[in-house]
């Protein structure tokens, strides 16, 4: 009930459309209403069931006699235009509250899928360290989707026909109250029924959302995974776990389905029973002189007409369920809270010279112990600091920090003596530049993507980023040059030349702290020696953080930190480490062997 209300809130924005559907809504009863009565008159007189006539003071008829001032001659004469006039207007109306309505549902998922998405992009990175890619693609497309029907078509349905269903019940109360009140004995049974249906169906139509998710999942890592997937011969084993998935997938949607298609033939009998016992009743209040032919069978027509409004809310219910399920989904993304958010009022970063000072920081992922513990160094304007040490040691877990991806367990990290929890993350995080180790490009040109976040540049600028990086000589020989797109991913380049494009980009941005992370990693030898004389240029002037594996790129690096096991196990140059019989001179022997004589 309380996601049927959220929906409904949404709902409630667009309240013109929803005022001119709610109207032609009442409309179509009316009509409807209309209809239905226009069978008493054809009855009555038409086939002359009765012999006392059109009565005079019938509800429909009685109104057309004395609004028009017809004769009830004058009226039957005029009946088939009637006829075709109230079906003209039941079906114009249907199609103005059908489309609002569904214009109403378009409006609102849209604003639901921005809603979400701008909630999924200021989401910390722990928020995204627990959930699937696939999973949250599902409940962005997959259950906005499902909403959406659920609004356009089914609501639609739901309210209208609940306005239809109204009017046959004023009218079959007007009619004979009397037998209204006996035939609404089984209503009682028929909400008891609607309501197990809808209990059943909400809890089938979540686990049915879950499913769908794991089948994002699956796609989004074999599809990304591809080259991994063939180079180990892993086809087979992908197909058997993806047809797992549609299995379970399969046997959610065959529930859903059993106790859908349950409460349509339940309904149904339910009509049957009662139009046995109206016949039973009726036959002999015609008998009495309670109601004429004509009458009995308006309220015959009107009792069996219901059975269309019915079935059809019972059918809404259903997708209306469904709706509700994965708007509980929707609402769990909506509700998540960034762990990392600026303090109220929080003023935003001065530019900085870049002096960086982590004091006594620990810092744990979860509860299974600290990845850092009490590191503290201070870096100087325009130094150079290397980090190195083994995978898992803590390295990027320290730039991560710096960026306030995440925030320390315990202790500060301060640009220029500020706190950076005291500032904003996006005066901080602008005046940091990160090339990653993981390489991350968008399917766009090669020019929006040197330029990302900076679409007013230069093209002057973006040339001079991509030949400090030295990659302006591949992006002239595309096909496009700066206006090539690249693929998902990059996919179009070689790995050499995604890392250039990510250095290019980061230098763009001209950040007076530099983080490069592996940023070499993939670069053969020939191209890291060039990209090493253009960092060295490059990191002229700004505080500069390196993370490498290779002990070659970091030589001339103004300190070393060595991290082991989450603290800072050796400080020193590269010489001064080398001479000492620690973890950086074995890490140095490992790489270089032929220098392990001397130590050089």
């Amino acid at each position: 009930m309380k996601q049927l209300m959220k929906l409904l809130n949404r709902v409630l924005y667009e309240k013109r459309r929803l005022a001119l559907s709610f109207a032609c809504t009442v409309l179509v009863a009316l009509f409807t209403l209309a209809f239905v009565n226009l069978v008493q008159p054809i009855m009555d007189y038409m086939f002359k069931m009765s012999p006392a006539g059109v009565p005079d003071d019938a509800m429909f008829t009685g109104f057309i006699l004395k609004t028009f001032d017809l004769t009830i001659e004058q009226l039957v004469r005029y009946l088939p235009w009637i006829l075709v006039a109230v079906i003209f207007g039941k079906g114009l109306f249907t199609f103005l509250s059908s489309f609002f309505m569904q214009s109403i549902g378009i409006r609102v998922v849209r604003r639901m899928r921005d809603d979400l998405f701008r909630s999924l992009i200021y989401q910390s990175a722990d928020y995204f360290d627990c959930r699937s890619t696939g999973e949250l693609m599902s409940r962005l497309t997959s259950d906005v989707d499902r909403i959406q029907e659920a609004l356009s078509g089914s609501a639609k349905d739901f309210i209208q026909e609940s306005f239809v269903l109204i009017a046959l019940v004023v009218t079959v109360f007007i009619l004979d109250w009397k037998l209204a009140l006996a035939t609404l004995l089984v209503t009682p049974l028929a909400l008891i029924l609607i309501a197990v249906f809808s209990r059943q169906l909400k809890r089938i139509g979540k686990q049915n959302q879950i499913k769908v998710a794991d089948i994002f999942s699956l796609l989004h890592e074999t599809i990304t995974g591809s080259k991994i997937v063939k180079a180990f011969t892993m086809e087979r084993f992908e197909i058997k776990k993806f047809m797992e998935a549609t299995r379970d997938l399969y046997r959610t949607a065959i529930k859903m389905a059993w106790v859908g298609s349950l409460s349509s033939p339940f309904m149904e009998f339910l009509g049957g029973l009662l139009g046995a016992f109206i016949l039973l009743v009726g036959t002999q209040r015609i008998q009495d002189g309670h109601i004429t032919s004509g009458e009995f069978g308006t309220f015959m027509f009107a009792v069996l007409a219901m059975y269309m409004p019915i079935r059809k809310i019972s059918r809404a219910n259903i997708a209306l369920q469904h709706g509700v399920a994965c708007m509980e989904r929707v609402e769990e993304v909506l509700q998540s809270r960034p762990s990392i958010v600026d303090k109220p009022e929080a003023p935003a970063l001065p530019p900085v010279e870049g002096r960086v000072v982590f004091e006594d920081v620990t810092f744990s992922y979860d509860n299974s112990g600290p990845v850092l513990r009490n590191i503290t160094f201070d870096v100087q304007p325009t130094e150079l600091i290397a980090l190195v040490g083994l995978s898992g040691s803590g390295k990027t877990t320290i730039i991560n920090l710096l960026s306030r991806f995440y925030e320390p367990t315990s202790g500060t990290i301060k640009i220029d003596g500020t706190d950076i929890r005291e500032v904003s993350l996006h005066s901080l995080r602008s005046q940091i530049g990160l090339v990653t180790q993981e390489l991350i490009l968008f399917n766009d040109s090669v020019r929006r993507n040197i330029a990302y976040g900076l679409a007013e540049t230069p093209e002057e600028d973006i040339i001079n980023a991509a030949q400090a990086a030295e990659a302006h000589g591949f992006i002239s020989a595309l096909s496009q040059g700066y206006d090539t797109r690249i693929g998902e991913r990059g996919g179009l380049l070689s790995s050499g030349q995604k890392q250039r494009l990510s250095i290019a980009r980061a230098l763009l941005k001209d950040p007076p702290i530099l983080i490069l992370d592996e940023a070499t990693s993939a670069l053969d030898a020939e191209s890291e020696q060039l990209i090493q004389v253009a960092l060295v240029n490059v990191m002229k002037g700004r505080t500069t953080i390196v993370i490498a594996h290779r002990l070659s790129t970091i030589r001339n690096a103004d300190r070393i930190l060595v991290i082991d096991k989450g603290t800072i196990a050796e400080t020193g140059t590269h010489d001064e480490l080398v001479r000492q019989d620690g973890i950086y001179r074995k890490l140095f022997e490992l790489q270089f062997p032929e220098k392990k004589e001397n130590g050089a």
